[in-house]
Parts: C-alpha cells; structure tokens; sequence
C-alpha cells in the first residue's frame, strides 16, 4: 500500500508541475495532449462477497495518464466537447475482507460549461485483483482473486491558478463486477491537461539500445509477509510512440512465500507530456521460478505504469510502478522502483 501511495504522489506532483517546456493548453484540432491526474477518497462496497465493514477506510485512490483527441477519426469534435483514453490504476481501499484494485482502460467524452467548469465520463474495462479469504472445505483460505468487470466514471473539473490546464478534479467511480461485489466511490484530485508535445529534437529516443536498472520495493499481496527489496536490469528500444522492454527481475524474499526472480519482455505504449518527460504503460509476459516454492518456473503477467524524463540526450531517470500478476490465486506482488536508462 506504501508503495502504491507513493507512486500516486509522484505522479500527482509530475502532473501539477509549471515547465518552462510545456505549452498551453488549447483546443486546437491537431492536439493529442497528454492529460494526467491523481485523487484520493472514500467509498463503500455492496452485493456480492461483502461482509463486515463495508466502507474503504479513506484509501481509496486513482492515478490517470490519458491522451486526449478533439476528433474521432479524422471528424473534428462540435466545440467544447473532446474525447479522451485513460490508462487507470484504481485502489478500492480496504473493506473488510476485501482489498481489490486494478488497472481500467476508459473512453471518457469531455464536455467544457465554461472557462472554469468542464464535465467528463467514461467506461472501459477493469482488470481487478482482490486479496480476500474464501471458504473451502479445509477451511478458510486467503486468495488473489483476478476478475474482470467495467469501470464506470463521471468527473467535474474546476480550473485553478497554475500552468493552463490545472484544475480540482471531482470524480465518482462505479466497480460492476459479475458475482462479486460492486463498489462505489467519490475522490477528490489534482490534474492538468497538457497540449499535444513531441520530443525535444536533443532526446529523441531513436531506435537505439537502451539499457539501464531500477531499484525499490516489492510487497506481496498476502498476509504473513513483509516487504523486500528488488531490482530489475532493463534493455529497450523505441519507434516513436512504442516500445520493447527486456527485464531481468530480482523480486527478493518476503521472508515466507516469495522469492523471484526472472525474465519478462514487454510492449510499451509511450505518451509525452512534455518534451522532455512522458508516460508510459507496458505489458507482457514474465517468466520467473519461485525459491520458496521448490524454484517451480511459472508464466506470469507484468503490467507497468511508468514516468520518465530525459536529463540528456543519452539519459533517462525513470519512476515505475509494476504489477506481477500469477493467475493462480496467489502471490500477487507489486513492485515500486527508480532508476536510470542510457542509450548506447
């Protein structure tokens, strides 16, 4: 949860930030600004599997990375509306018995009132992971339970003093998850919509090699264990927006059911902010052997949600948070890590 919070105050600063680098936001036809925010709140589960205490304890928070269009397919947008895809890390807090969060990607429309009022709403799927305990006959067994539902979302924006495009932003989250429970949520934020950027002509990140190291935290998602430290050796290549990652993994122990380690390749779709900072989101599989469990070699899931900003043309400092989905109801982990890239 540490590590989760952490991620979302970094993004949140990246998002507020004034840069000399960063043009005002317009409402141009041409632009495909990155958009970026993060709030926090309260909610409450109901149906399904809920029990207990139902509320989420005020922990319950979400980090968007989006890019906005003011045309769909090449057909411009009446004035004051805007369409927008977000990339979300969504945490539902902690209910009793049940500790869901996951990863949507919406479609939101975005509809301006006025200079300082702006309206949006969005839906997309949701790939969630809940930590619970489910009852079987040897008795009660905690879980990583993996599900996929809908993430349905309205917000209003209200424009504040800073760099164009800052606002509050108000936002309600509805979870529709089949057979388990659903939830419902306000949080309360701060984002910027950024205008449309491309590289900065001394940090185009051209087809090259890149190679570089991260280090941090890992926490796996079961009771019984504590955290630990890892690291991951990267290789990648860019093509303008896209990317190839290669990681060798060092997940470490948590002293009772995990201890990692292996090699993942990823997809990374690449979105700039500014021209010297950007946004990224990768997937793909990660193979890893497990010592504190025989060394048994299994086919996992990495998603990653990372910040990266050029110090040089050759240099990259990154932020990533990572997440190791098994598919086996166990051993979920999360990782969170800074590090550098150099091309060579």
């Amino acid at each position: 949860m540490k590590a989760k919070t952490c991620m979302a105050a970094v993004l949140m600063a990246h998002a507020v930030l004034a840069r000399a680098d960063a043009p005002a936001a317009t409402n141009d036809p041409e632009n495909h600004g990155a958009y970026l925010s993060a709030a926090f709140g309260n909610g409450r589960i109901h149906g399904g599997n809920a029990s207990g205490y139902r509320w989420m304890r005020g922990r319950t928070f979400e980090v968007r990375a989006g890019r906005r269009q003011d045309d769909v397919f090449g057909l411009a947008l009446p004035p004051a509306w805007a369409m927008r895809v977000d990339f979300v890390h969504y945490n539902e807090g902690h209910p009793d018995n049940n500790h869901r969060d996951g990863f949507a990607l919406q479609w939101l429309v975005v509809h301006r009132f006025s200079r300082m009022w702006t309206g949006e709403l969005g839906v997309g799927p949701y790939l969630s992971m809940n930590t619970t305990e489910v009852r079987t006959e040897a008795g009660y067994r905690q879980i990583d339970d993996a599900r996929l539902g809908a993430l349905v979302s309205a917000g209003l924006r209200l424009a504040v003093p800073g760099p164009s495009g800052t606002h509050l932003r108000l936002g309600y989250n509805h979870v529709a998850m089949h057979t388990v429970h659903r939830s419902d949520a306000l949080v309360l934020g701060i984002g910027r919509q950024f205008d449309a950027a491309e590289p900065a002509p001394d940090v185009v990140p051209d087809g090259r090699l890149w190679l570089g190291g991260t280090f941090g935290t890992s926490i796996t998602n079961m009771a019984g264990t504590h955290g630990a430290h890892a690291g991951v050796i990267e290789a990648r290549q860019y093509a303008e927006r896209w990317g190839i990652g290669y990681k060798f993994l060092f997940e470490g122990d948590d002293g009772a059911r995990v201890d990692r380690r292996g090699l993942a390749g990823q997809l990374w779709y690449v979105q700039p902010v500014t021209p010297r900072f950007s946004m990224s989101a990768g997937l793909g599989p990660y193979f890893a052997a497990n010592r504190r469990d025989g060394n048994r070699t299994a086919t996992n899931l990495l998603i990653s949600f990372q910040a990266e900003r050029a110090l040089s043309a050759r240099t990259r400092a990154i932020v990533n948070f990572n997440r190791i989905k098994t598919f086996r109801k166990t051993n979920d982990r999360d990782l969170f890590q800074v590090g550098l890239l150099r091309r060579f």
